[in-house]
């Protein structure tokens, strides 16, 4: 292995090789003085950067609140009821309709380039013998494991336009010229999930068997985990309502020859995604993924909940199934995550990453009961909202100067994800202790795109030894995580309660995830819950919108659910709300209201996304998504 090139390193150096053009088409003209592609895959050197373009689109979800945040990183969170960014190109993103002409964060045109790109590359990459040295070289054995993570990407980013647009054009191995007409029809739903589905099962072989985990240049490969996980995820994704026939909308949409492009619904589906769930689940359990947990205790009996669900997103773990080293995390001296994390009373601190009053009061409390009662539990008693109380973070190796602070009582005696997942008025902030204040007139309080706007602030993912304060540092690395075991998990659950809500892995795996959080199982606390499809289903979607806040995942949840239009937790069409950030200047009371903070505007036609206006007017037989 040590003689391939790793993605990341090649990611490093990538020539662009391609300029904008049409969808379905990407210039041959190269750089560097190189006339076609035959020369470009004549030479080592030329071939390995082609392929590591390739790869470009591989997602980065700490990617929240730069400037530059795209379709590949994760405005998604700030587009949906989990936070108010405000800043980068995704802030405010939400609270006005759009149409087919200024709908942002498209994948499409990129996506298409990078499956040519891919195209090109499988036809035309051939064994380079030289003589010299042995960088000289392709041998056919690097080349045949070059092909196949190539392969993989190709049905991966089918896979991406599907997630986003449903019914896409399918491409396959087609390389289309400059003369050739390019204007195809959409594929139907079928159509596309049987070609991924294909894909995924042939290349899965031909991958890397194993995960990962030791070498840091080849943890963003591809490999057999990664492409069963992808599978299972489109299985999901496929069975789930939207695409599954509960898009009533959708289900008259039709290409010019009256091909309808989506099904009705089949109960099947739901039976093929519990296979390809449980085709990664038995892949990962035979050693190869597991939850990470630390523990209390040097005999690994008592879990340390808190340090768990921290150092998960710290530093690369068995319960990481893909990730990334590029990253947008930025540090303290740049302008992304980390600085758009730290609050304003922090050296260079810009903090201006809101959690929605809506995220906050999704988390339970330490007994694993709600702030509210649901349909399957009833309000931890352990809740209040009135009054204050005494909060003290636990101390760790940066943050041995924390005391007991008066916060209010609504932060009290909650589950470990909510420490580490939301920073609030009144906690101290590491490294340095200070106390900080939100409200209007503290030293963090309302300033338009350097502070909060719901009076908390996303505390999760980042490094709590980043700091310009002594003995901080300015950058901590750790990765950006695509897929991990928790996820997966909670499909499982999912999958087999459509189909079959006594199936005993339903709850076996909600637990698991609960567990490591600190929290009973759910049967323990309702044991009525047990085979119950919809308090079932109610739970799992909550325990997705908890475990998996903020990594890009709920924005299509909501979606694939299709409860984001209906009244209920998974409501998108509205006001999300916060604290009072711009209630009377230092009155701590009026700050403790809850008011609304942003718009969030969603009507049906945003369960999909629209397909490009760019495209549609320059094709015939491209239709569009249904109320575009």
């Amino acid at each position: 292995m040590k003689k391939q090139n790793s993605i990341y390193t090649l990611l490093i150096a990538l020539l662009c090789f391609v300029s904008s053009c049409d969808y379905l088409g990407v210039s041959d003209q190269l750089a560097g003085g190189l006339q076609n592609t035959e020369q470009v895959f004549d030479n080592v050197s030329y071939t390995k950067r082609w392929y590591a373009n390739v790869f470009a689109g591989i997602p980065d979800y700490s990617g929240i609140n730069s400037v530059n945040v795209g379709a590949f990183k994760n405005p998604w969170t700030g587009m949906c009821d989990e936070l108010v960014v405000g800043y980068g190109n995704s802030s405010k993103y939400n609270n006005s309709d759009r149409n087919a002409a200024n709908m942002g964060f498209h994948r499409y045109g990129d996506c298409y380039k990078y499956i040519r790109q891919a195209n090109i590359f499988l036809q035309k990459a051939h064994p380079i013998m030289t003589t010299g040295t042995q960088g000289d070289q392709l041998l056919e054995d690097e080349l045949t494991q070059m092909k196949a993570n190539v392969r993989f990407m190709r049905a991966f980013y089918h896979y991406l336009l599907f997630e986003q647009y449903g019914p896409i054009i399918l491409v396959k191995d087609k390389i289309y010229n400059a003369t050739e007409d390019q204007d195809v029809p959409r594929n139907t739903v079928d159509e596309v999930i049987e070609y991924i589905d294909s894909e995924l099962t042939a290349v899965a072989s031909e991958l890397t068997q194993e995960p990962i985990f030791e070498d840091k240049d080849y943890r963003a490969w591809p490999t057999k985990g990664v492409a069963l996980a992808v599978r299972a995820k489109l299985w999901l994704y496929a069975a789930s309502p939207l695409l599954n026939g509960g898009y009533r909308e959708a289900l008259s949409v039709t290409n010019p020859d009256g091909t309808r492009l989506f099904p009705d619904y089949d109960a099947g589906k739901w039976e093929k995604a519990l296979a390809a769930c449980k085709d990664f689940i038995d892949y990962a359990e035979a050693g190869r993924y597991e939850l990470y947990k630390e523990y209390k205790d040097d005999n690994g009996a008592v879990i340390d909940p808190d340090k768990s669900v921290y150092n998960l997103f710290q530093k690369y773990t068995h319960e990481i199934i893909w990730a990334t080293a590029n990253n947008d995390w930025g540090g303290m001296n740049g302008d992304a995550f980390d600085r758009r994390i730290a609050p304003r009373c922090e050296k260079n601190g810009l903090g201006s990453t809101g959690v929605t009053q809506e995220l906050v009061d999704a988390f339970y409390m330490k007994d694993g009961f709600p702030v509210s009662a649901t349909a399957y539990l009833p309000q931890s008693t352990l809740y209040q909202e009135e009054g204050y109380g005494t909060y003290k973070d636990q101390n760790d190796n940066f943050s041995k100067k924390y005391t007991n602070v008066t916060v209010s009582n609504r932060y009290l005696n909650r589950e470990p994800r909510f420490y580490n997942t939301v920073f609030f008025n009144g906690r101290q902030w590491p490294v340095s202790c200070n106390q900080v204040l939100f409200y209007n007139g503290g030293n963090s309080g309302v300033q338009e795109g350097q502070a909060t706007l719901t009076g908390y602030m996303l505390f999760k993912r980042f490094n709590r030894s980043v700091s310009l304060t002594n003995p901080g540092v300015a950058s901590q690395f750790r990765p950006s995580i695509i897929f991990r075991l928790a996820d997966f998990y909670l499909m499982y659950a999912e999958a087999p309660n459509e189909g079959n809500p006594n199936y005993a892995r339903v709850l076996k795996y909600l637990n698991l995830v609960r567990e490591r959080a600190g929290l009973p199982d759910i049967e323990t606390l309702n044991p009525a819950i047990r085979g119950n499809q919809e308090l079932q289903r109610a739970a799992i979607q909550r325990e997705r919108q908890i475990e998996l806040a903020t990594e890009g995942q709920r924005y299509f949840d909501v979606r694939r659910w299709m409860i984001a239009d209906k009244n209920g937790e998974g409501r998108q069409n509205g006001y999300v709300h916060g604290m009072n950030v711009r209630g009377e200047s230092n009155d701590k009371e009026d700050f403790n209201r809850i008011v609304e903070a942003s718009q969030i505007v969603f009507n049906r036609k945003m369960y999909l996304y629209p397909m490009p206006d760019s495209e549609m007017r320059k094709t015939k037989n491209l239709v569009q998504n249904p109320g575009w």
